[in-house]
Order: structure tokens, then sequence, then C-alpha cells
């Protein structure tokens, strides 16, 4: 008599995962070979793979007695994926070549730098009708070695060109950035009045330190400010030498280094000249934090922020995502989460808040631009 298994109402004897989860065989996965990277060349770059199979199979006394072979789709077929260089821009843009012109998303990556995380996410969003610009903003061709005053009027000239395609509703742009990538989507949209919405993952509420070189290979520790405007660097958080090389000697060992993220923040004594001007975006806000962030502590940055816009009588919708016991990667839906260590959390709470944030991300996105 066959035997019938069902994840969505049985939970496992033992294994990867406890509990009942129908995608609990997914995210639960051990990863033996990292397959991402963020590649430092467009040219280098294909956004592959478009799909992945899995083979589950069923063993009976050690012996396979039955397989299948499961087939994730990671970008939708009708998606056209295209290298943008144009006025300097380096970028992938993700589009339906055949749909009406639709609200359109710009992607910024975070500290790994490049143009494979942004990538993911861009295509993702394409797939679900958003057309998207992944922008690389240092460590890719002839972009900047490092977070070094990256000039704002670059990113500002991305919107510009994401606002010229014929796929693209010019008037609704959202930028969408995680981790580094989050603290820059707040920023640009502090000061580019064309961009109508922002969603910030893992964010900081401040500018932060880029670098603690004036430039790469130099002996001498100088602080510098993440982000420039007309050619002025921004007030910042600055770090101490000691507190960087505390933070390289711990990220080397695997640690996490939020406390010091945390100490520069309540140190700085030009804090409100540092913080982010969010109540001058230009439309609605959605914040996602986790309470055990290893890389620096985005719920308090997000709560000051929340807190801060409701003092400034901010007009328009601000949703606070806060999750518990969840590390810095919340990312998307069903992929491996159990590489924790200098992100925080656990498996199963990461594999949670990544579904659900996606989940939420595009409600956002459709009560945004109905």
């Amino acid at each position: 008599m066959p035997t019938h298994i069902d994840l969505v109402s049985q939970a496992p004897l033992f294994g990867t995962y406890e509990g009942i989860d129908p995608m609990g065989l997914f995210w639960s996965m051990h990863i033996k070979t990292l397959r991402f990277y963020s590649p430092y060349s467009l040219d280098d770059f294909e956004f592959s793979p478009r799909s992945t199979e899995i083979v589950l199979t069923a063993e009976v006394n050690e012996k396979a007695v039955a397989t299948a072979t499961v087939k994730r789709i990671f970008v939708s077929r009708d998606v056209s994926i295209s290298k943008v260089r144009e006025n300097g821009l380096v970028g992938q843009f993700f589009y339906n070549p055949q749909s009406q012109p639709r609200p359109a998303i710009l992607v910024l990556g975070g500290s790994e730098g490049g143009i494979g995380s942004c990538s993911q996410f861009a295509a993702l969003f394409a797939s679900h009708g958003y057309p998207a610009l992944a922008l690389a903003y240092f460590q890719c061709d002839d972009l900047p070695d490092d977070i070094r005053q990256i000039p704002l009027e670059y990113v500002q000239k991305a919107v510009q060109w994401l606002k010229r395609q014929p796929s693209v509703d010019g008037e609704k742009i959202t930028v969408f950035g995680r981790s580094k990538g989050a603290e820059l989507a707040l920023v640009i949209g502090s000061i580019d009045t064309e961009i109508k919405a922002v969603i910030a993952s893992s964010p900081s509420s401040t500018v932060s330190i880029g670098s603690d070189r004036e430039f790469a290979d130099s002996e001498t520790f100088s602080p510098q400010s993440s982000w420039s405007f007309r050619k002025e660097p921004l007030p910042f958080v600055s770090w101490t030498e000691e507190q960087v090389q505390e933070s390289q000697a711990l990220l080397d060992a695997g640690k996490r280094i939020d406390h010091i993220h945390a100490a520069a923040w309540k140190a700085c004594k030009w804090i409100e000249d540092a913080a982010i001007p969010v109540e001058k975006i230009n439309g609605p806000i959605l914040l996602l934090s986790s309470d055990d962030d290893h890389w620096w502590p985005a719920s308090e940055h997000c709560e000051q922020m929340v807190a801060r816009l409701k003092e400034k009588n901010f007009p328009h919708r601000v949703v606070h995502l806060r999750y518990a016991d969840t590390g810095h990667a919340i990312r998307f839906p069903y992929i491996p989460t159990t590489r924790t260590q200098l992100n925080g959390g656990t498996a199963k709470n990461n594999a949670y808040a990544s579904e659900h944030s996606w989940r939420e991300v595009l409600r956002f996105l459709e009560a945004t631009f109905p």
C-alpha cells in the first residue's frame, strides 16, 4: 500500500527542521558550496541560474524507492535582461518588453558590492511585473573601489535613466535597498522628490562611515563618509581607529559587530547632522528590521526613524516590520537560511522573516501604486 507524505500537515520525526512546514526541506538545507558571488565586472556577470532543479529522494532502509525533481524558476520567462552602460551607469535592467508602462524599482545592494545581490531582487521584482534596475555603485568596472563618498548624483542619474524606459511609468519610481543599500535608499529618497516610495531592509537611520582610508592602499587612518552630494561629503557617524581594528578582528573570527555600530552611534556628537532626513521622502516608507542583527542595530535605527517621522508630521504611510530573533539576512522566500554566522537569528526565524517580508513588500507596492 503506497505511503502518502504531506508536508502541509505532517511534521518530520527528525532531520534538518522541526514542526509542520511545507517549505522546511528548502530553507533548512545545509550549504556545502556557496554559489552566490558578487562579480566585479558587468561583462563577467550573467544572471544565472534562471532556474534550478532540486531532487527529492524517498528511502526505505537506506535504499531509494522514489525520486522527484522540483524545478524552481528564479526569473519569469517573460523577463528580458539587458546590461546598462550609459552616462557612467553600471547596472542590469530586468523588464517585460511587451508590457504597458509600469511602476518601477531601483534596486541597491549592500556592502558586498558588485552587481550580484541587487540583480537577484531585481529579477524577482520584474517577475512580479515591476521593471527593475539593479544598480552597482562600487566594486564593479570603473566604479569606486570602496564605499567612499559615492556621489548621490550617480544614483539620481539612474533614476532618470529608469524614467525614460518605455516599460516604466516615470511617475511611479520606488527605491529598494538592503543593508548599506537601505541606508543609500533612504538618503537618495530624502533628496530626490521624483522617488515616490522607499523600501529599506535592515537600514541605518544615519549616514555611516564608509571607508577608513582616503584612497585605496593608503596606510593612514582617515574615516570617510559613505556619500557625497554636490561634491561635499555628507555628515556621518565616524569610528575610531581602535573600533575599525576591533571590527576587522571580529569579522575575521566570524563574530558580530553590531555593538561597535551602536557605540559609535551613541558617542556621535553631531548625530542630528548625520541623521537621514527621512521626513523629506516624497512618498510612503516600508522599513524591515530584525532584533538579532549582527551587523548593526537595525531595529533601533528603524524605531528612531519612525519616531522622527511622527514628530515631523510625515504625511505619508510608514510601515515598520520588526522580526524577533531574526538576523541581518532578511532576503526572499525558500532559499537556505542555515548560514547564521555573522548574520544572526535562527534558520527557522530567518526563513519566516524572508517569506513574510517579501509578501509585505509586494503588498506595499500594490497599495502604493494600485
